[in-house]
């Protein structure tokens, strides 16, 4: 198996990358040659059926025979029959329960195209494969979905799904899809639908207690780099935009032309303007704090991309992200961050969360 170098052909990175296998790049390759069978394999994948090369080849094309092919019953071979499967909308817990739910979105966007973005990922055949994948989608609401009767229009949005996989099934699933876009998108009004999401499904009944910003009465301390790696550089970067409120050490990690494609469709070019969704994101959650749950990298044509799996929570503020919403209502945003960069900072951010969840939530509590 071909082991990369750290930090090969990428002089400048803030943080070291350990060595791993050369795996199956998605950007700026030819899609039709994505989805064509392998011939050998590029890392080891006990357990998988033959013609993967490796866990990125794997994902890319299960979601295209299952997403664009239609073959929705790839999923009983691809997915545990107990699989878990996390959204902001609650937690399915068998194979059945996904292939529904793929039959339903299928029935109401059935024309969908599906565009990858990038397929991060860490583990390997033993203790299985963890992937981040960060895709874009376009359909036609031709049919009756989730949202209501059929609009006729046509919706673009991103989505992430980070799965652990072994032994060729996917046994766990963290999903979140830019679904604030795809609302306005059929224009509909947020509000009403996170309004009717939270009388139709009640979902669990969560305990809520999130940690606060202080410690006691004092601020929580900055977090310090436990060493010189990817997940640390992560960690204090994120500590320090969100929970500390640092906004002005932004450029410290962004090129000053960088460009963030957010939540809701929204999209900010340079620093001053990610700043500024920053802002609309805290304003409505103005005591949330910041939790990283997982961090993975890809090594991809322009560049290290990271992908960062997280949680904001606090109290819900009207005014800002949310709108008109009840106030001091707990409220959770999950969300997956797809960070690449060029040399030391990140030039493209791709911020995805579904603000329509969080949003129910709020209506829900």
């Amino acid at each position: 198996m071909t082991q990369i170098k750290p930090n090969a052909n990428h002089a400048g990175l803030p943080f070291r990358l350990p060595p791993r296998p050369a795996v199956t790049r998605i950007r700026q390759v030819d899609p039709l040659a994505l989805r064509a069978p392998k011939p050998a394999r590029l890392q080891e994948m006990a357990g998988f059926d033959e013609g993967y090369a490796d866990i990125v080849d794997f994902i890319v094309r299960i979601t295209e025979e299952i997403w664009v092919d239609r073959a929705v019953g790839r999923i009983y071979e691809t997915y545990d029959h107990a699989c878990t499967i996390y959204s902001p909308y609650g937690v399915v817990r068998s194979v059945q329960e996904v292939v529904a739910s793929t039959v339903a979105t299928l029935n109401g966007f059935p024309d969908g195209e599906l565009h990858h973005l990038n397929v991060a990922w860490d583990g390997d055949d033993a203790q299985g494969f963890y992937t981040s994948h960060l895709g874009y989608s376009r359909s036609t609401n031709l049919g009756a979905s989730n949202w209501g009767p059929a609009t006729g229009r046509r919706i673009g949005v991103h989505f992430v799904a980070d799965c652990v996989t072994r032994g060729n099934f996917v046994h766990t699933e963290w999903l979140v899809r830019d679904n604030g876009a795809a609302v306005r998108q059929l224009g509909l009004d947020p509000h009403v639908v996170a309004r009717r999401i939270a009388d139709a499904q009640p979902g669990a009944q969560r305990v809520h207690s999130s940690p606060t910003a202080l410690l006691g009465q004092a601020p929580r301390p900055a977090l310090q780099a436990g060493d010189d790696g990817v997940e640390s550089w992560v960690r204090v970067m994120f500590d320090q935009l969100w929970n500390q409120r640092r906004l002005d050490r932004l450029g410290h990690y962004f090129s000053t032309d960088s460009v963030c494609h957010a939540g809701g469709g929204r999209v900010a070019e340079g620093l001053r303007n990610q700043q500024a969704l920053m802002l609309l994101v805290l304003g409505a959650m103005p005591d949330a704090l910041m939790q990283v749950d997982k961090v993975s990298w890809s090594e991809e044509t322009d560049g290290v991309i990271v992908a960062v799996r997280w949680r904001l929570e606090g109290s819900s503020q009207p005014g800002a992200l949310f709108g008109d919403c009840p106030a001091h209502k707990p409220v959770l945003l999950n969300g997956m961050s797809h960070l690449r960069l060029a040399g030391a900072q990140v030039v493209e951010h791709w911020m995805v969360f579904d603000e329509i969840g969080a949003l129910a939530g709020i209506y829900r509590a």
